[in-house]
C-alpha cells in the first residue's frame, strides 16, 4: 500500500474514532440530562403528593365527633318530583323543610348552582340547589346564625368532596338544628358538623339518590 493510501486510511480511521467519541459524549449527556430531568420530576411529584397529604390532612380534622354532632336519624321523604319550571316561575309549596325534591330550574349556573359554599340565599335558591340533588349531589342547608365554628366546618366539608356539594343559607331551620345535610328524598338534622357523619351520608346517598346520578359516588 502507497504511504498516500496509508495516510489516508489513517486519517479515516482518526475521523471514525473521533466521531465514535463524540456520539458517547453526547449519550453519556443524554444520560445526565434525562437524569435530572427525572430528579426534577420527583422533586415535584413529591412536592404535589406533599402538599395533597397536608391538605388532606388537614381537611380530615373538621368538626366533632359523631356523639358530639347531636343529629337526628336520616329521614325518607315523598318524592314530589322532578318538574323544571322557569326562573322565577310559580311551583307548588315544596312538602319538606328544607326542601328535598320537587320544581326547580333548568338553566345553567341557576340550577344546578355550581357546587360550593354560598354566603347568599340568592345565589343558591332552592328551585337551583334541588336540580343539584336531582344530579345526585349532597346539599347543606344551614342557619346563617349558627356558630361560627358550624360554619366553618361546611366550608371544610364541602371543600372536602367539591366536586358534590353545595351549602346554601336556609333561615326556616326547625329546633336546635344549625344545618341539614340533604340528598334527593332524604335528609338529616344535626348541630353541629362532624365528619364521620357526613361522610356516612355521603356515602349512602352521594351519586345514588336522585333521577340523574351525575355526580360521583362517595369514596373514602
Amino acid at each position: 500500500m502507497s504511504k498516500k493510501l496509508e495516510e489516508k486510511q489513517r486519517r479515516r480511521e482518526a475521523e471514525e474514532r473521533k466521531k465514535d467519541a463524540q456520539k458517547k459524549a453526547q449519550r453519556k449527556r443524554n444520560l445526565v440530562t434525562t437524569a435530572v430531568a427525572l430528579l426534577v420530576a420527583g422533586g415535584v411529584v413529591a412536592a404535589i403528593v406533599a402538599q395533597r397529604q397536608a391538605e388532606t390532612k388537614a381537611i380530615t380534622s373538621y368538626g366533632v365527633s359523631e356523639d358530639e354532632a347531636n343529629c337526628g336519624d336520616v329521614e325518607q321523604h315523598d318524592i314530589m318530583g322532578a318538574d323544571h319550571i322557569d326562573v322565577g316561575g310559580a311551583h307548588e309549596p315544596y312538602t319538606t323543610n328544607p326542601p328535598t325534591s320537587g320544581p326547580h330550574y333548568n338553566e345553567p349556573g341557576l340550577g344546578p348552582v355550581q357546587a360550593g359554599f354560598y354566603e347568599e340565599a340568592a345565589e343558591a335558591p332552592p328551585e337551583g340547589v334541588i336540580h343539584n340533588l336531582e344530579h345526585g349531589m349532597i346539599v347543606f342547608w344551614y342557619n346563617p346564625d349558627a356558630p361560627n365554628e358550624v360554619i366553618e366546618d361546611l366550608k371544610l366539608a364541602v371543600e372536602d368532596e367539591s366536586i358534590a356539594s353545595v351549602a346554601t343559607p336556609w333561615t326556616q331551620i326547625e329546633g336546635d338544628a344549625n344545618f341539614v345535610m340533604t340528598a334527593w328524598g332524604q335528609s338529616q338534622s344535626c348541630e353541629l358538623v362532624s365528619r364521620p357523619v357526613v361522610n356516612d351520608f355521603r356515602r349512602e346517598f352521594q351519586g345514588i339518590a336522585g333521577p340523574e346520578k351525575i355526580a360521583p359516588p362517595f369514596s373514602d
